[in-house]
């Protein structure tokens, strides 16, 4: 395929969708997309995905893909947002404040309530132990 020249002032997707619209409404039933239309259709690949060319355009992917590649055009549009090239990412545990509240209660009416906030650095297994084993 030959190589396609630079319009001097490409056309938006917009426009060529506009383009492409037109042309389906007056063309003949089963007639060619005019090299026109291609030509305006593949210089878009260097601001726009092909697959947002093919749907916009109504085209088959695999054939834009195809024509582009045939006129050694790259398919490499910029990213609308600047990528990072290093996200850090905190794995510290959460800060938030914990609350527990620990009842016991044995059949002779001993009782003991523990109420924790933030971290207790307590074995509760142990105070558990503690006061089911008390002596009297």
């Amino acid at each position: 395929m030959e190589q396609i020249p630079q319009p001097e002032s490409p056309p938006t997707l917009e426009q060529v969708r506009e383009q492409f619209k037109d042309w389906r409404q007056s063309r003949e039933k089963r007639s060619a997309i005019p090299d026109a239309l291609w030509q305006a259709a593949i210089h878009l690949c260097q601001d726009y995905s092909i697959s947002k060319i093919s749907s916009t355009l109504r085209l088959n992917h695999a054939v834009i893909k195809q024509r582009v590649q045939a006129c050694g055009l790259t398919n490499h549009p910029e990213p609308s947002i600047p990528v990072p090239s290093f996200i850090e990412l905190d794995v510290n545990p959460s800060k938030s404040v914990s609350e527990c509240i620990v009842e016991m209660e044995e059949k002779g009416g001993a009782r003991m309530r523990m109420y924790f906030k933030g971290e207790a650095g307590l074995d509760f297994l142990e105070l558990g132990k503690a006061f089911w084993n008390k002596r009297p």
